[in-house]
């Protein structure tokens, strides 16, 4: 027996000597105790498992290896050493975070991958700390089987991505048939969705939040399913008691839609859509920071497109027009920010 195989069976008798063996065997991830030097000079009960169950071919399990020289050199799995097709590349991160902790650079290092046979799919969380204790043992090297959360993880983005598009195409019919009630304002809707997305995109608003006000804005008008059709299509202007039916739909688009748990605030921006900056809007004459972000994106937007649109009882405006009623109204009905953000991207678009 040489010295270097020698000095291996010695660490190998002193990790059994010093009781850590029916420790280490009790665990269930997948253990190897390394010395200073990165050999292996332990390993538990379910790495040997792991190495029987999936053909494994380092001798003595691996005990008396380098386990950076394996890594190495190695052209099957870079973490747990078994020909589970994994990326080769990743051999090279679990080297450097591997050696950082035996020099005592870091505390730990991590590494989730993913270790799939020829039969099923698994992912593993890489685990390296160091061992402080007197001996050879500088370094605990663990494997712990994580495919039941990645698959618990993988079925909640399923079921979530489920939801998005139910609640998608919810809302996708209710604004159709909004717009089949209201010919005249067929696709306004949805103009002020892309409107509102613009504008949100320029403030620098994250794509979930951006998600929401886009589904909030196309669905903005739905209160107006109370208002009584031949209002909705007369073709002369509104005589008063008219006009204050129509005022209702904000807060009817919150009665249908406030107990519906959607993730985003659709219901408080639809009551508040005609809400004005300096509390002259309605239906509650809310002011300033009263009115929350979304709402006040969606009043610019759609006080643009409503102008800029045809109505019954008028012809569409020009587009400068609609452009001048917002710099006329910025700072004192309308947020500031949301005009500055809706004139960069009038700006970029032209």
């Amino acid at each position: 027996m040489n010295d270097q195989l020698l000095a291996h069976s010695m660490a190998a008798a002193l990790v059994a000597a010093k009781g850590f063996q029916p420790v280490i065997d009790a665990l269930s991830a997948h253990v190897a105790l390394i010395d200073g030097e990165s050999n292996i000079v332990g390993v538990n009960r379910a790495w040997r498992s792991f190495a029987d169950a999936n053909g494994g071919l380092l001798a003595d399990y691996g005990v008396g290896t380098n386990y950076i020289a394996m890594l190495d050199g190695m052209r099957e799995c870079p973490a747990c050493g078994e020909n589970c097709n994994n990326d080769i590349s990743l051999a090279y991160e679990v080297v450097g975070g591997l050696r950082e902790v035996l020099e005592g650079r870091v505390k730990k290092f991590q590494l989730e991958y993913p270790c799939h046979s020829n039969t099923e799919r698994r992912w593993f969380m890489l685990t390296v700390t160091p061992f402080e204790a007197p001996g050879p043992i500088r370094g605990v090297v663990a494997h712990e089987d994580i495919t039941a959360l990645k698959r618990s993880e993988e079925e909640a983005l399923l079921q979530a991505d489920r939801l998005a598009n139910a609640f998608s195409s919810t809302i996708s019919a209710i604004s159709l048939f909004i717009e089949k009630r209201d010919p005249y304002t067929a696709g306004h809707q949805q103009q002020v969705a892309r409107l509102c997305d613009a504008i949100a995109s320029q403030l620098g608003m994250d794509a979930e939040r951006r998600n929401g006000l886009r589904l909030g804005a196309s669905i903005h008008d739905i209160g107006k399913i109370s208002v009584p059709a031949e209002i909705l299509a007369r073709p002369g202007r509104l005589i008063t008691p008219e006009y204050e039916i129509i005022r209702t739909h904000p807060e009817m688009g919150y009665d249908i839609l406030k107990g519906i748990e959607f993730p985003w605030p659709i219901a408080e921006m639809i009551y508040q859509h005609h809400e004005r900056l300096d509390g002259s809007g309605y239906p509650r004459q809310l002011s300033g920071e009263q009115i929350c972000l979304e709402a006040r994106i969606l009043c610019v937007a759609d006080v643009f497109d409503a102008m800029t649109s045809h109505r019954p009882y008028r012809a569409a405006r020009p587009v400068e027009e609609g452009i001048a009623e917002l710099q006329r109204g910025r700072g004192t009905i309308y947020d500031p920010l949301v005009v500055d953000a809706f004139m960069n991207f009038v700006a970029i678009s032209r």
